[in-house]
């Protein structure tokens, strides 16, 4: 009898325990995309980034955005697949990723295109039509514009890929593609904060329309997942509420 007494006050510390650290068993990571998440003046910030610092303090967890890494996008989607307890944002929800992570959101909606630049206007109805006259496209390894053409059946010898997108904006406006598949809005705040108009950046196909969410490994405890939907929640509708 004290030996059940004593592994129940074990188990009830160990759920306080929990409960008083909040998300702090996670590992937070991020990337460049603005106006999301991204760096200015060597500090993150963005509309995520602003919205993750709301669900720690809701969550009484010890942590800022000082905890939050940021990896080229590459580096954090294998580490997101690959680590427990690891929290991979901003990240397009697909039916291809679903079964790869753990949930939660939805944060922003975010449209992908196929940019062109304005000085070599294309026009195509279709990605067949694309495929035809062998357009080469810039794209991030594992970022949902690469995904979706590959997906889509585009050939991928006509995918040139880019270290981030900053080379792939670099690769666009120097002739070295046809096109970028990318987050329109997204493109945009790259393109101005390299000194480009982001007119400049023409959508001539849309290849989703999708949520942002944080993407958590498979492999993490399901009451942390809880534990943050139900704070984002919170802090969405005290926020429509104000």
């Amino acid at each position: 009898m004290v030996a059940v007494l004593c592994l129940w006050l074990a188990v009830i510390a160990s759920v306080q325990a929990d409960e008083a650290s909040g998300l702090a068993p996670l590992t937070f990571i991020t990337e460049e995309y603005p106006p999301y998440n991204y760096i200015e003046n060597q500090r993150l910030t963005g509309v995520s980034i602003d919205l993750l610092e709301a669900i720690f303090a809701e969550t009484k967890t010890p942590l800022s955005r000082n905890d939050i890494r940021s990896y080229p996008w590459v580096r954090g989607y294998e580490l997101a697949l690959s680590q427990p307890n690891t929290v991979l944002f901003s990240t397009t929800r697909t039916s291809a990723r679903e079964a790869n992570f753990h949930w939660v959101g939805p944060i922003a909606q975010d449209r992908v295109a196929l940019l062109a630049h304005r000085d070599a206007p294309i026009v195509i109805d279709s990605l067949p039509q694309a495929i035809d006259r062998g357009l080469t496209v810039a794209v991030i390894r594992e970022d949902i514009g690469a995904q979706a053409l590959l997906e889509a059946g585009y050939p991928e010898s006509l995918l040139v890929p880019a270290m981030d997108n900053r080379s792939a904006l670099n690769m666009l406006t120097r002739g070295r593609v046809d096109l970028w598949a990318y987050s329109q809005d997204v493109a945009g705040w790259i393109a101005e904060s390299e000194g480009y108009p982001k007119d400049n950046l023409i959508p001539i196909h849309t290849l989703s329309e999708s949520s942002l969410y944080f993407a958590i490994n498979k492999d993490t405890d399901q009451r942390l997942v809880t534990l943050m939907q139900q704070a984002l929640e919170r802090v969405q509708a005290g926020r429509v509420e104000r």
